[in-house]
């Protein structure tokens, strides 16, 4: 076994705690790829009996578990979702916890097999995890796969077009392995003993169809007639309503329907979100302490799982009208500075009116990307806000990424103090993060990093961020001067924290 997927810790102690506590379960599908699971890179289903449900909690909260909330499309009655923070390697375990044998279509899982005692007592040990004898996990596979086989996946097959229909290569591959450890006598045999009232003829046929040819189409529309029939007692509502409820699903999923069903702001919500809800986590720190790249690295770490987004306050994002206004005001400046002689004092006149515009314009860009971020928060999104104005925070007497224009122009003008207090205004009423993580490094390591900023710039703004007081919001302080690992191990685990 290769480094990159030997089990996690996390995993091992799992499954080492649940023995030790006596909780009755087993991995119920999927055993195949169980050791890519246990190394964390895919997710681990675990069946548990239902009056040991309390003391799985128990081990999941002692190891760190947390209760996450999957997208309503993926949501289903007895099913809970977990996510666990593997600290050595920075990788999460994710765990599907089912009470129930709940399974069925894509979206709508229908079908309730109330076999769970059963399967779990027919469970034994592999590599220190609980699995189903394979007769067993091959027939609740084949009446997963029937299920999912779809009228357009039989149309393809018929046509012998594309890559995709048929039996899918995944639940194929793991078919031919489940299939190999055993024989349709004993299929049949475990079928009545553990699964009495569930035809064993579908999953029979099917064994037949995926070693023989898994894209003859007529044979899987004529299993997955006779496995809907002998599922119909088990289904959890009425065919013709899940019918509908997935059809709906499906249509929503589609182009061009999604384009009018789904705003980009639900879209970022397909995922999962923390139990505790969204929030709003500013990183800032010098130019050179790695603001962006943990930003980034969160990113890449969790989005694959979580409903996560980034939002950007700096000001070399503008948006188009304030970029417009950018490229005209530095125009001006540059000829006002000419025509006065390069004279000291405020930018006045029609330079110094453009000047306020676009310290407007990166204001406006900033509170409504800070609301957008809220209002994302609100609904379970973790939110990154790489900078965040702080008026704690001061460069040469300026907020870092606060108001310009009452401290850099004249205001003598009454239009220009009017937009002041516009500026002003922004960010006074600007949403606050949930948190700060403050990545604070030193002048020496900023200016290595960044040799192409003047020293006597990154100084000051590494010598502002350094007496950022705790009082004006909630904060970690990160040593940035490190190693990158350390600093981004820091920056994950007080993420896993805040969640």
């Amino acid at each position: 076994m290769t480094d990159a997927l030997a089990p996690l810790a996390l995993t091992r102690d799992l499954f080492a705690r649940l023995v030790e506590r006596d909780v009755r379960y087993c991995h119920w599908k999927s055993t195949p790829g169980l050791p890519i699971a246990m190394a964390g890179r895919t997710d681990l289903d675990l069946l548990v009996e239902r009056e040991d449900a309390a003391a799985f909690a128990e081990v999941a909260r002692e190891l760190g578990f947390k209760p996450f909330i999957s997208h309503e499309s993926r949501r289903f009655p007895a099913v809970d979702d977990l996510l666990g923070y593997d600290p050595a390697t920075g990788r999460l375990v994710h765990l599907h916890v089912y009470y129930q044998l709940i399974l069925g279509e894509h979206y709508v899982k229908n079908h309730r097999l109330p076999f769970e005692r059963a399967l779990i007592a027919a469970s034994r040990p592999r590599d220190g995890v609980r699995i189903p004898p394979p007769e067993l996990e091959v027939a609740i596979l084949a009446y997963r796969t029937l299920l999912k086989y779809r009228d357009a996946d039989a149309a393809k097959d018929l046509a012998g077009v594309g890559h995709r229909g048929g039996i899918p290569t995944p639940a194929l591959a793991e078919l031919r392995t489940l299939i190999a450890g055993t024989t349709p006598g004993l299929v049949a045999a475990a079928m009545a003993r553990h699964l009495p009232g569930l035809a064993p003829e579908p999953v029979l046929g099917l064994m037949r169809v995926a070693t023989d040819d898994p894209r003859d189409a007529l044979a899987l529309v004529g299993l997955r007639r006779r496995a809907r029939t002998a599922l119909r007692p088990f289904e959890r509502s009425p065919a013709r309503s899940a019918w509908w409820r997935y059809m709906r699903a499906r249509a929503g999923a589609q182009w061009p329907l999604r384009l009018i069903t789904r705003s980009a702001g639900r879209r970022a919500v397909k995922r999962k979100s923390p139990q505790a809800g969204g929030l709003m986590v500013a990183i800032i720190g010098s130019d050179g302490a790695g603001k962006s790249t943990a930003v980034g690295h969160i990113v890449d770490w969790l989005a694959w799982r979580l409903n996560v987004s980034v939002q950007y306050l700096g000001s070399s994002q503008p948006s188009r009208a304030t970029a417009v206004t950018k490229r005209a005001a530095k125009v001006a400046r540059a000829l006002g500075r000419r025509m006065a002689g390069e004279r000291p004092g405020p930018l006045g006149g029609p330079a110094g009116l453009l000047m306020a515009l676009r310290h407007l314009g990166d204001a406006r860009d900033r509170a409504r990307r800070a609301r957008a971020a809220r209002a994302l928060a609100s609904r379970g999104v973790l939110v990154l806000l790489d900078r965040y104005p702080l008026a704690g925070v001061l460069v040469s007497g300026l907020p870092l990424d606060g108001p310009r224009i009452r401290a850099t122009l004249d205001c003598g003008s009454a239009r220009i103090r009017r937009l002041a207090d516009r500026e002003e205004r922004f960010y006074r009423d600007m949403p606050r993060p949930d948190h700060l993580i403050v990545l604070r490094v030193s002048p020496q390591t900023a200016s290595s990093r960044r040799p192409e900023h003047a020293a006597e710039d990154l100084a000051a703004r590494t010598a502002a961020i350094a007496e950022l007081k705790r009082s004006e919001l909630p904060m970690t302080v990160i040593d940035a001067d490190r190693q990158l690992d350390e600093v981004l191990a820091d920056v994950r685990a007080t993420i896993w924290r805040l969640l």
